[in-house]
């Protein structure tokens, strides 16, 4: 089987982290051909897609909504079984692609992302063309997998029907460890470990402002793992960092490959996004025995933390609930370790390529 991930960039993103996940279960399946299909090359996670045995084809082109001629013929002369593809843009491109060559039947749009906070600040021209795009294009799709049951509901609402909308969760990249993360109880201050890039999303303003009460007690320290996406942002971000004191309480560590290792020394994991689709690093942490404490945003952290029985959920944008948390958890853990863990297996890659794999064989069978 040949299947296409048609996705704009291989960043650091969620949607990203998903394909790569699923590409790499998949291709344990023997004879299975995987190919990433980008706008242009340059992004973070090529080389790991790469590495990964997997072709990365580009379009070479400098918006997505250019890439449906040079798509359409790619699809034309490869024949891919299926094509999944992630974010708007992306999918209304793919599906446009595939109309041209009569293979909408076998394409699979996924969102990953709260819609409405995500086209906040569009223009109103902007807005009606994405609307326009999931309640009419995407019907030309086989499959709209959302990765929460609150964007499901979402999309259903803007396409007017579930017919074609289903829920599966994002995969976890990481396993249990191989020894349990032991916590340094001589360390003089507590780690925190937010995990995303630097955008409005994820709201790092609130938990600077939690950090500045916290600070008080001189016992906390933060690392911001994640590529600056917005530069405004960041400058921004410092700005009130400078303003409050905490050049010394936080360290921002940039685009790694090697998330794990922060995981790894961390104390708590703290999600403080104002919107998500789902919430990848709250599985990540919580793989790795990690303490969660998350914002009740759409969508996804109340359906991972089962409305605060693995972690704690304090509401978006309130940065003293958020600092009570940080400190009720730093007294008082919610849960063990081995009960975190032992959820994360809920999101393994392999359950979830599972789900995609039942999702595939439905669109594929119901158009041989």
């Amino acid at each position: 089987m040949k299947i296409f991930f048609r996705i704009s960039k291989l960043g650091f993103g969620g949607a990203e982290q998903v394909f790569l996940s699923l590409a790499k279960e998949f291709k344990k399946i023997e004879g299975t051909r995987i190919c990433f299909v980008v706008d242009r090359l340059g992004s973070e996670n090529v080389e790991t897609a790469i590495k990964a045995g997997h072709e990365v084809y580009s379009l070479d082109v400098s918006r997505t909504m250019k890439s449906i001629i040079p798509f359409a013929k790619l699809i034309k002369v490869e024949k891919p079984d299926i094509i999944i593809s992630a974010y708007t843009d992306t999918n209304a491109a793919t599906l446009l692609s595939a109309l041209i060559t009569g293979q909408t039947s076998r394409v699979i749009v996924t969102e990953h992302a709260s819609l409405t906070e995500h086209w906040r600040k569009k223009s109103k021209l902007k807005k009606q063309i994405l609307k326009f795009y999931v309640s009419h294009i995407y019907k030309l799709s086989q499959l709209v997998i959302c990765v929460s049951k609150g964007l499901s509901s979402q999309v259903t609402q803007l396409m007017g029907s579930d017919r074609k909308v289903s829920t599966i969760y994002n995969p976890v990249r990481f396993g249990k460890l191989d020894s349990p993360r032991v916590n340094n109880n001589k360390r003089e201050k507590t780690n925190l470990v937010a995990v995303g890039r630097i955008t409005e999303q994820k709201d790092y303003p609130t938990l600077i402002q939690a950090l500045a009460k916290l600070t008080q007690s001189n016992s906390y320290h933060l690392t911001i793992v994640g590529g600056v996406f917005c530069e405004k942002e960041y400058r921004s971000i410092n700005d009130l960092i400078n303003s409050h004191k905490l050049q010394d309480y936080i360290t921002f560590t940039g685009y790694t490959d090697k998330v794990e290792d922060y995981y790894q020394d961390a104390d708590i994991f703290v999600l403080s996004s104002a919107w998500e689709g789902f919430g990848n690093v709250i599985v990540e942490a919580m793989s790795f025995g990690l303490p969660v404490i998350s914002t009740n945003c759409n969508y996804g952290p109340a359906e991972i933390l089962e409305n605060g029985k693995y972690g704690r959920l304090v509401p978006v944008a309130d940065s003293d609930a958020l600092a009570d948390a940080i400190l009720q958890e730093t007294h008082n853990p919610l849960v063990t370790k081995e009960v975190l863990i032992a959820r994360s297996k809920d999101f393994s890659e392999k359950e979830i390529a599972e789900q995609y794999l039942a999702a595939i064989s439905e669109v594929v069978n119901a158009n041989a």
